[in-house]
């Protein structure tokens, strides 16, 4: 059985376990939280590096979320068990701090070095007397950080692909010039987080090549083409954002926001986190699956007249990634700040909307990775409630 895939009966026992330990432990000293609550989350800063780190480093959409994935997820899991090393405030930012340099520096290894000193910045700005707490966390957030990488460099995400793109009507093919191979096509085999497999929630087929329903969602990115208005554009060069730190940092910058407002702890932040961005790898992983299962041409290839807006994806299009993708993000984030949840809506619906401005999608295809999002988020927040989110890295 995958480590990702504990039965809900162990984990509620690994739970209760863990609080047992917790509740055995000394109280944190009052002038210690004091010190660490005048401070930025550690969380949030070592979020800061990584979203920079796609701005230098230009992965690509899918890479920079599984990077904010695992980091994520290693960051909660250190601050989960950092309240056993004894618990201080200092303890927790050290283990942050372990975690993030390990994961980072495995992302991104031409700036391990940066990241190393980041974290003696951090040791060298404490107070005398607290470093021993904040370094025997670091030692405990490298070891959760080697079990993320473990678990990165056994997910497939790097596997070679040996297939042929199918041929015939109706059947996706490059429009790069020169044709290249499809981008991403083993994405759907990954080992995902929360999903038995990529294929769980894979949506029924689109609609026939030129059937009517085929036709009519031809007809209206056609029709938006045409008569695309500037906001329309707008929103459509909005939402690509291919430059900057991306889809994920875009994402992450929600949630960042959303957590100082709520003055969420360090533990609870990293939490948000790693749910938001382990359920959209998810997202993705199944977006990618069902690509790759049907192999439907993009709107511009079976209308060449369409004019886009914005750059042409080299992969198939049902479903869309950006709706998957925003869609998991922001659904997991309703789930936990639901005086947001109809903005978040509103957001993941608009990302979807956009490809369809921008002609590089059919409407069918955002709706489908709308409910692909649903199954997801809903999934991961599923696993939360059962206390399985800790237990990936176990």
């Amino acid at each position: 059985m995958s480590v990702r895939r504990s039965s809900l009966a162990a984990l509620s026992l690994a739970a209760l376990s863990f609080a047992g330990c917790a509740g055995e432990t000394a109280a944190p000293d009052p002038v210690e939280m004091r010190a660490a609550i005048r401070k930025p989350l550690s969380t949030l800063e070592w979020n800061r590096v990584a979203r920079s780190m796609i701005e230098k480093h230009k992965p690509n959409q899918q890479a920079a979320q599984r990077g904010m994935a695992y980091l994520t997820l290693a960051q909660y899991v250190a601050a989960s068990e950092a309240v056993l090393v004894p618990p201080t405030p200092f303890t927790t930012q050290g283990a942050i701090a372990g975690a993030s340099q390990v994961v980072l520096s495995y992302l991104y290894p031409a700036d391990s070095a940066l990241f190393r000193a980041e974290v003696e910045l951090r040791a060298v700005a404490l107070e005398p007397g607290r470093d021993d707490a904040f370094h025997a966390g670091v030692v405990l957030g490298r070891e959760i950080g080697a079990k993320a990488v473990a678990l990165a460099k056994a997910d497939r995400f790097t596997s070679p692909w040996t297939g042929t793109v199918p041929t015939g009507p109706g059947i996706w093919f490059s429009s790069a010039t020169p044709p290249a191979p499809p981008a991403l096509p083993m994405l759907g085999q990954v080992e995902p987080f929360f999903m038995t497999s990529g294929n769980q929630f894979r949506p029924g087929p689109p609609p026939a090549f030129q059937s009517p329903a085929f036709e009519a969602a031809l007809a209206e990115v056609r029709d938006i083409a045409a008569t695309r208005t500037a906001e329309q554009d707008s929103i459509a060069k909005f939402w690509a954002m291919g430059t900057g730190s991306l889809i994920a940092g875009f994402w992450n910058t929600q949630a960042a926001e959303l957590i100082e407002r709520e003055k969420l702890d360090e533990l609870a932040a990293a939490r948000a986190l790693a749910l938001m961005n382990t359920a959209s790898m998810d997202a993705l992983i199944a977006c990618a699956d069902a690509k790759f299962a049907y192999w439907l041409l993009r709107p511009t290839q079976a209308d060449p007249t369409i004019a886009l807006a914005i750059g042409l994806p080299n992969f198939p299009s049902y479903p869309s990634n950006h709706s998957c993708f925003s869609g998991s993000a922001a659904y997991v984030l309703a789930s936990l700040f639901p005086e947001d949840a109809q903005r978040l809506a509103g957001m993941a619906y608009a990302a979807g909307v956009s490809r369809i401005f921008g002609g590089i999608h059919y409407r069918f295809d955002a709706d489908a990775g709308l409910e692909i999002a649903e199954q997801v988020s809903g999934l991961a927040m599923q696993a939360d409630r059962a206390n399985a989110l800790a237990s990936l890295l176990q």
